[in-house]
C-alpha cells in the first residue's frame, strides 16, 4: 500500500530529556500597533473600522451600512460556529466560558475581543484572520479579497496538517522509546499509542487533502503559498539561463518561449512575476484560466519541448528566481532507471541526487557531463523537471523525497512513504 503526500514544509520536532530545568526564555519586547479606517461612498454610505493590538490583547470595532450584516454573520458562524453563540434582542454573540474572546455583532456594529495572554497560538491566529476578512468585507473588497482570503484559508489548513502530521511522529517515536522497555509493558502501551498515532494520522491526512483542495483553488486564484514566496527569496533557487541541449535540460529554452508567449499574448504584463499551473487538461496564468485554443497552443509547445504529454506542475517566477513542483512525478521509477543503466548499485540503498538542472550532483559527487545528460534524460522521461535548489532522494527502498529543502527541516514537493 503506497501513501503520497504533497508536503509543504513538513518541520520535525527534536525532543529531548534534560537533568536541570531550562533557563527561562527571554521576555518578548512590548509591540503594539493600531489602525482606523473611516470612508464615505457615493451613494452615502459610511464605514468605519478600527484595530488595535498588542501583546495582550487583540480588538476590533466597526460600523457599517446594514447590507454589510449577513456576510459578516455568515462569516463569523463559519469561523466560531454555533455552540459559544448567544442570541438578544437585536445583536448576537459569540464567547466561550473562560471570557478569552467575545464578538458582538448588531445591524450596522461589530466588536472583537481577545485576551491575548490567555488566548492559544492557534485561538489567536484565527481571530486576527478573521479580523483581516471582517475589513474586507466591510471595504466592499471582492476579486483581491478572495484571493487573499483562500490564501489565507489555504495556509491555515496547511500549518494544522503540518501540526496534526509533527503529532502523528511524535507518538510514533514514543513507541520506539517504549520498546526499550520492560518487554510485556511496552506491548500493551505500543498497541495503545499505535492505535493513536494511527487515529491521528487519518485525521492530519484528511487535513492535508483538504487542504491540497483549497490550496488548488487558490493556486487557480493566482494565490502563492508562504512557502513558496520563502523559496523564491532563497539563493538556492536563483535561476541563470543556459543553453541546456547538450545536457537533455528542456527547461532553459522552454522557459523562454514560454515567457515570451505569455507577453506576445498579453496574458501576462511583464515577466518578472509569474504563476504558471497545468493541472488535470487545464492551464492557469496569475489566475486566469486559458481557454482551449490557448491550452492547445501551449500543450503543442511542452510536447515539441520534450515534455511528457501527461506532465503536471506548477511554475513560478520571480525576478531570477524560479521554482518548480511536479504534481505526478514517477519517481520510484527514477531510481530503478538508475539502476538498470548501472547508475546506481541498488533501489534500497540512500541516493541522494541534487538536480540543478546544468549540473547534477550524485550524493556529494559531481557527475561528468555525458552522465549529466543520461540522467536529465531519465528525470525528464519520468515527468521530473530539474531546477536551481532541487533535489531527488531515496531514503531507503520505499522512502522517497522529490522538491526542495526549506530551512533545516522543511521539504516542499513530494514525500512518498509505502507500507511494507
Amino acid at each position: 500500500m503506497k501513501n503520497v503526500f504533497i508536503v509543504i514544509a513538513m518541520f520535525a520536532t527534536h525532543l529531548s530529556i534534560a537533568q536541570q530545568e531550562p533557563p527561562l526564555p527571554p521576555t518578548p519586547p512590548s509591540t503594539s500597533s493600531s489602525v482606523s479606517i473611516t470612508s464615505n461612498s457615493s451613494q452615502g454610505e459610511s464605514t468605519s473600522i478600527s484595530i488595535s493590538h498588542d501583546n495582550d490583547s487583540y480588538k476590533l470595532r466597526a460600523k457599517f451600512p446594514e447590507n454589510r450584516y449577513d456576510r459578516l454573520k455568515k462569516l463569523i458562524e463559519k469561523e466560531l460556529g454555533g455552540k459559544n453563540m448567544l442570541l438578544e434582542k437585536g445583536y448576537s454573540k459569540w464567547s466561550n466560558d473562560e471570557k478569552v474572546y467575545e464578538v458582538k455583532l448588531t445591524k450596522r456594529s461589530l466588536r472583537i475581543s481577545v485576551d491575548l495572554e490567555v488566548a492559544s497560538p492557534d485561538l489567536a491566529e484565527k481571530i486576527k484572520d478573521l479580523g483581516e476578512d471582517v475589513k474586507m468585507i466591510i471595504s466592499g473588497s471582492n476579486v483581491n479579497s478572495e484571493k487573499l482570503r483562500l490564501q489565507r484559508e489555504a495556509d491555515r489548513k496547511r500549518r494544522e496538517a503540518d501540526r496534526m502530521q509533527r503529532e502523528a511522529e511524535r507518538l510514533e517515536r514514543q513507541v520506539m522509546r517504549e520498546a526499550r522497555r520492560v518487554e510485556q509493558q511496552v506491548e500493551r502501551d505500543a498497541q495503545r499509542i499505535e492505535r493513536d498515532a494511527a487515529r491521528i494520522e487519518r485525521e492530519a491526512k484528511r487535513l492535508d487533502r483538504e487542504a491540497k483542495r483549497v490550496e488548488e483553488r487558490a493556486r487557480h486564484s493566482g494565490g502563492v503559498s508562504n512557502y513558496i514566496q520563502r523559496l523564491l527569496e532563497d539563493p538556492k533557487t536563483k535561476y541563470v539561463p543556459v543553453s541546456g541541449g547538450k545536457i537533455n535540460w528542456i527547461w532553459p529554452e522552454l522557459q523562454e518561449n514560454l515567457l515570451a508567449q505569455l507577453k506576445k499574448d498579453a496574458l501576462v504584463e511583464n515577466t518578472n512575476e509569474v504563476t504558471f499551473t497545468i493541472e488535470k487538461n487545464r492551464m492557469y496564468v496569475n489566475g486566469s484560466e486559458l481557454t482551449q485554443v490557448q491550452y492547445a497552443k501551449y500543450n503543442k509547445m511542452f510536447l515539441d519541448a520534450g515534455m511528457q504529454s501527461n506532465t503536471d506542475f506548477s511554475f513560478y517566477k520571480k525576478e531570477d528566481h524560479i521554482v518548480i513542483v511536479g504534481l505526478n512525478a514517477r519517481i520510484k521509477k527514477v531510481f530503478n532507471d538508475l539502476y538498470k543503466k548501472g547508475y546506481i548499485d541498488s533501489t534500497d540503498e540512500p541516493v541522494k541526487l541534487l538536480i540543478n538542472g546544468n549540473s547534477i550532483n550524485h550524493n556529494g559527487r559531481v557527475l561528468s557531463q555525458s552522465k549529466l545528460a543520461s540522467f536529465n534524460a531519465i528525470l525528464r522521461d519520468n515527468g521530473i523537471i530539474p531546477a536551481p535548489g532541487k533535489y531527488i532522494e531515496m531514503k531507503k527502498a520505499g522512502s522517497y523525497r522529490l522538491g526542495y529543502t526549506l530551512g533545516s527541516n522543511g521539504n516542499v514537493g513530494t514525500w512518498i512513504e509505502e507500507d511494507r
